[in-house]
């Protein structure tokens, strides 16, 4: 009976998204109140239990909003001011073959924005320059949902990591090597299909001299940045990697030449990119200096539920690094950008009131959906129904429930648009079937990020979005269509890859 209990408020989740069309921030509102009924009268949950849960919830939303908001006001920025028009029309007199402007526009470039910013910002982006380069507008939109699906987990400078990091309470270096594994199968495999999407078999054959390499390269970096602790920048440098990689193939491949000059306004293609170049820059130096003693936290006491489910202390819950969280090197990297906007003879005041305006319509219902499922969440484990629920599911499926998790993290982002909230959703409760199945929780954990990265090419937001930047409103369904193929064959392959991870080679993350 607690089982079904447990499930019931993902279950109003789901009602309230998929089938009354209610808005997220609503249907996490509802979800949470059912989650908080729940436990107080059925697991025991007292009071102080639940202000305490509830605070932990606060503060974890607080942890990944501050990176939210940071990295949109960056988008905002650097799109009012046309530094992006400069990034993007320098990128296409470079390239010259449609194949590979699609391949490294649609899997690459639209990555690396994914990188910086996220939250649709490579759907809205990429779309419109493959449409007005002449590409079908269906397969531009799906090109695109799907190429930078891989990199949602590590982008937005890392907002989702930091997410299952916070959610799990696992050291986050190890899950990044666990995301990492599963990562590696989707990048390619969202190469391959994008290549597919151009021009069927023909052009997955014609694409391997890119997508090779291109992924093998990208491989090597996100473990080597991972290796180096700068986590929040393992999405951006990655991709980036991975666009110059796929350059300098088709530069030796096709030899065409540079481009007379370089597509220029007031601003030039280096100040356009100094923003990004100052996170890089910004994130090793802070690395260096090794100032992780300056941070915020939170502490909380420990409690038992009525039933004896014991919750145990807090000493440094949500630790906010001054110099190594993502957001204040994002806003340090806004004022370089500014610096240069002003010498460049660019700078308005209007546009910038118009970034403030912009950031705060986009994010606002963002924070607010963020914090009902996050609150909801961190009540559902401290409550003690995450393990029940992990208990029964794990019982039911037994030894074979690793080939399935990747269906959570996609159902996830199914339902809510976005990898951090399938994250918050999904994330304890795939390393509580972990530790009941007494397999590896790093890597049930990675799993769950990497599949609900990739589903996040489904979510109802992000194909709203593709259908608009591409003139085909009112079409969603052709999207649902292309796109949902490739999203179950890559997460067929995952969950099969997660089996032979824990239950055939027993492979050990973490020392768990």
């Amino acid at each position: 009976m607690n089982a079904i209990l447990s499930l019931t408020p993902i279950l109003l989740l789901l009602i309230c998204l998929l089938v009354i069309k209610m808005d997220t921030g609503k249907a996490g509102a509802l979800a949470l109140l059912l989650s908080i009924i729940i436990a107080i009268f059925s697991f025991g949950l007292n009071i102080e239990g639940m202000i305490i849960s509830m605070s932990k919830g606060m503060s974890l939303a607080l942890y990944v909003l501050l990176i939210i908001w940071a990295a949109v006001f960056l988008y905002h920025l650097v799109y009012e001011f046309r530094a992006i028009e400069v990034i993007n029309k320098n990128i296409i007199r470079f390239i010259k073959e449609p194949f590979v402007q699609f391949l490294l526009l649609s899997w690459l470039f639209s990555s690396v924005l994914q990188g910086i910013a996220g939250f649709g910002v490579p759907v809205v982006i990429v779309v419109p320059i493959l449409v007005s380069l002449g590409f079908n507008p269906l397969i531009s939109a799906v090109a695109v949902l799907l190429g930078h699906s891989w990199s949602v987990s590590f982008g937005s400078m890392g907002s989702s990591f930091f997410t299952i990091f916070l959610v799990t309470n696992l050291p986050q270096q190890s899950i990044g090597y666990a995301m990492g594994i599963f990562d590696s199968l989707a990048m390619f495999m969202m190469g391959l299909s994008v290549c597919y999407l151009y021009g069927g078999l023909k052009y997955v054959k014609k694409g391997l001299i890119y997508v090779i390499p291109t992924t093998f390269v990208m491989i090597v970096v996100m473990f080597s940045i991972l290796f180096l602790n700068m986590l929040s920048l393992v999405g951006l440098l990655t991709a980036l990697s991975g666009l110059i990689t796929m350059f300098i193939i088709y530069t030796i491949k096709e030899k065409p030449g540079l481009p007379e000059n370089l597509y220029e306004e007031k601003l030039t293609l280096t100040g356009a990119i100094l923003p990004y170049a100052s996170i890089i820059g910004l994130s090793l130096l802070f690395q260096i200096l090794d100032l992780d003693k300056y941070y915020i936290a939170f502490k909380f006491p420990s409690f038992t539920t009525k039933l004896g489910y014991m919750v145990a202390q807090e000493n440094a819950y949500a630790k906010i690094k001054l110099f190594g969280h993502p957001a204040p090197i994002i806003l340090l990297s806004v004022v370089a950008g500014i610096i240069i906007y002003i010498r460049s003879g660019i700078w308005s005041k209007e546009k910038f009131h118009i970034v403030i305006i912009k950031t705060i319509s986009k994010c606002i219902s963002t924070s607010i959906s963020l914090i009902f499922l996050i609150t909801m969440a961190l009540i559902m484990m401290d409550s003690g129904m995450t393990q029940e629920l992990a208990q029964s599911v794990s019982e039911i499926t037994g030894r074979f429930y690793p080939i399935f998790a990747p269906l959570f993290g996609i159902l996830g982002s199914f339902i809510t648009g976005s990898n951090t909230n399938s994250n918050v959703i999904f994330g304890k409760f795939q390393i509580s079937v972990a530790e009941v199945l007494g397999v590896n929780q790093y890597i049930m954990a990675g799993l769950q990020s990497i599949s609900g990265s990739i589903g996040v090419s489904l979510g109802p937001t992000t194909i709203l979005m593709a259908s608009s930047a591409s003139g085909l409103t009112g079409q969603e369904s052709q999207i649902y269509k292309k796109a949902i193929k490739m999203v179950l064959i890559t997460a067929m392959l995952m969950g099969l890859l997660n089996y032979l991870l824990l239950m055939v080679f027993k492979i050990n993350i973490g020392g768990i």
